[in-house]
């Protein structure tokens, strides 16, 4: 009867030793707690600029690799920035059909994928784009019967072209949604197509 008490108990031996191990380990860094949080603190301290060192030279190699693309961006000619815009969307899984250099009626390429279909302006400047940019934008949306329409540049646009997207009901697509893009892509898309004359 004794031996069936013992067994109720379930506590094994090493269940003991176990406890009694973790009890000294308690005791001894409740003795010496000012010794274990200094440690601590210093593994912290040491981990810390570690992390961030590793953070800092991704996002360092990251931010050269999107400079160096629109610095690129900023050097081409009206042509090269409106074909690099087309390959870069065609990188994205769009099909690209360009419209003619000239007589191009405010679309410079149709973009389509599945049932959408988007006129894209995409014009070079040096400076913010213009209500014009918008406003010739729209046109191609009419002309070519498309979903949507794009504008395109590789600097800002103004308040004005902004308040005028708003009632044509045309998406901007500023520098900084290029970096997004860009920054989506491992490699820059390089114009594999040029445009019909």
């Amino acid at each position: 009867m004794s031996g069936r008490g013992h067994k109720g108990l379930g506590i094994s031996s090493d269940k003991i030793l176990i406890y009694m191990l973790y009890a000294v380990v308690l005791i001894v860094i409740l003795q010496h707690i000012e010794v274990f949080i200094g440690y601590t603190i210093l593994v912290a301290l040491l981990a810390i600029p570690y992390f961030l060192l590793r953070w800092y030279t991704k996002d360092k190699k990251k931010q050269q690799f999107l400079q160096s693309g629109l610095n690129e961006l900023d050097n081409m000619d009206s042509v090269q920035f409106k074909e690099y815009v087309g390959a870069l969307f065609e990188s994205k899984g769009y099909a690209i059909e360009y419209t003619p250099k000239s007589g191009d009626y405010g679309a410079d390429f149709i973009l389509r994928k599945g049932n959408d279909s988007i006129a894209v302006q995409a014009k070079r400047h040096n400076g913010s784009a213009g209500v014009k940019a918008v406003q010739e934008a729209s046109c191609g949306k009419a002309y070519y019967k498309t979903n949507e329409v794009w504008a395109v540049t590789n600097h800002a646009f103004t308040k004005s072209a902004y308040h005028c997207a708003e009632k044509l009901n045309v998406k901007l697509i500023d520098r900084n949604d290029l970096i997004g893009l860009l920054s989506e892509n491992s490699v820059m898309a390089k114009p594999q197509e040029t445009r019909p004359t």
